[in-house]
């Protein structure tokens, strides 16, 4: 009898400490070979361009890597992805670079736009806690002193323990319903009052924010990404970020550029349309077809450097960020026709966004010459 008690209360305590990490699970990317939700919700991205890459412990084919210009993950919107006044977003993340255009924030997961929308939920970092948001102005990007946060923040850095390259973190967000709390590797960085209701019509995103002013482009590896209906209690926090310390260290960061096929490229001459003089040493490019969508298909070239390849000319925005070095440096933008579609030349209408100040100027690629525009500096 006194055997038998003995176990029971082991077996009582055994079965308290348990935790179920299923309960109110609505989105499961585990990257276990691919991007599917094994949630069983079937929340999969419709669109991945990522390049699938080794996790935290070595594994290969385990997590995603997302480059920093133009790799993301969409999800559509569906009621699964939709929630009332509590939710939880836990993500492992690698950074591996830093977002050099307005407002200096790397977007880990976002749905509903870049600036906290009524309804959006998000996690990010950034140097906005330290640098007083001044990097929305046409600051510098301070990569030194950056924070994770998560929708509702803190207005101040939460002390010395800034994000840094090639680390691997687990960054947690719960809100339930009355206060929202940011846990990186299960240490809380901070609780502040945020009632909200999580719920918005947009999809989705991995990688970046769904802004065209914003994107928000993530440099870095994402792993094991959940997000919950509920706010997780203290056991369940502790059970999804507690295995950091089985972590192996990451002696030399993936080059993301190696993985992507890159295009041959024939030689042709440049036809520069117009040099522009900008405000802001990091600007957004947006491309659209100008007339009737024919086919047509680009690389876009920066510096002779390739920023995207096979990228088709639509009537959606297609959008990239580049940084304008200052003096006599030279920043030049190239269109290389992969094509000319059915309607030759290729032609596509560029926009320019220096700041809030908008440009338009219609750029087209031959067989023999490539469409350019140049930038400069305001000194």
């Amino acid at each position: 009898m006194v055997r038998f008690l003995l176990c029971f209360l082991i077996l009582s305590q055994f079965s308290t400490a348990q935790v179920n990490l299923d309960k109110g699970l609505q989105a499961y990317y585990p990257f276990d070979g691919n991007a599917h939700d094994k949630s069983g919700n079937n929340n999969h991205p419709v669109f991945n361009n990522a390049v699938i890459t080794t996790d935290r412990f070595g594994n290969p084919n385990s997590a995603y890597h997302f480059n920093g210009v133009y790799q993301y993950m969409r999800i559509p919107n569906k009621p699964s992805l939709n929630f009332g006044k509590e939710i939880s977003l836990s993500v492992w993340v690698r950074p591996t670079g830093f977002y050099y255009g307005i407002c200096h924030a790397s977007q880990l997961i976002s749905k509903g736009g870049g600036n906290y929308n009524d309804g959006n939920y998000a996690l990010r970092f950034d140097d906005a806690l330290y640098t007083l948001g001044t990097g929305c102005d046409g600051g510098v990007c301070d990569t030194i002193h950056q924070n994770f946060r998560g929708t509702g923040t803190v207005l101040k850095p939460y002390g010395g323990d800034f994000v840094k390259k090639n680390q691997w973190y687990n960054v947690l967000y719960t809100n339930d319903g009355r206060m929202a709390r940011l846990y990186v590797n299960c240490e809380l960085k901070y609780e502040v009052p945020f009632p909200e209701t999580f719920t918005n019509t947009e999809d989705l995103f991995f990688g970046k924010s769904d802004d065209e002013i914003f994107p928000f482009w993530l440099n870095g590896d994402l792993d094991d990404v959940r997000i919950y209906n509920r706010a997780l209690n203290n056991k369940e926090i502790t059970a999804l970020c507690s295995d950091s310390i089985k972590v192996k260290p990451v002696e030399k960061p993936e080059p993301p550029v190696a993985q992507v096929p890159q295009p041959v490229i024939e030689k042709r001459n440049n036809d520069l349309i117009k040099e522009f003089i900008v405000e802001h040493d990091s600007i957004s490019i947006t491309l659209y077809d100008n007339a009737e969508i024919d086919g047509d298909s680009i690389t876009l070239i920066y510096n002779d450097k390739i920023l995207t390849t096979h990228q088709r000319l639509t009537d959606k925005p297609a959008t990239f960020w580049i940084k304008i070095a200052p003096g006599s440096s030279r920043n030049e933008l190239v269109m290389y026709a992969e094509n000319l579609g059915s309607i030759p030349p290729n032609t596509a209408l560029m926009v320019i966004y220096d700041g809030k100040k908008r440009y338009e100027v219609n750029i087209k690629s031959t067989e023999k010459t490539n469409g350019s525009v140049s930038f400069k500096l305001r000194e």
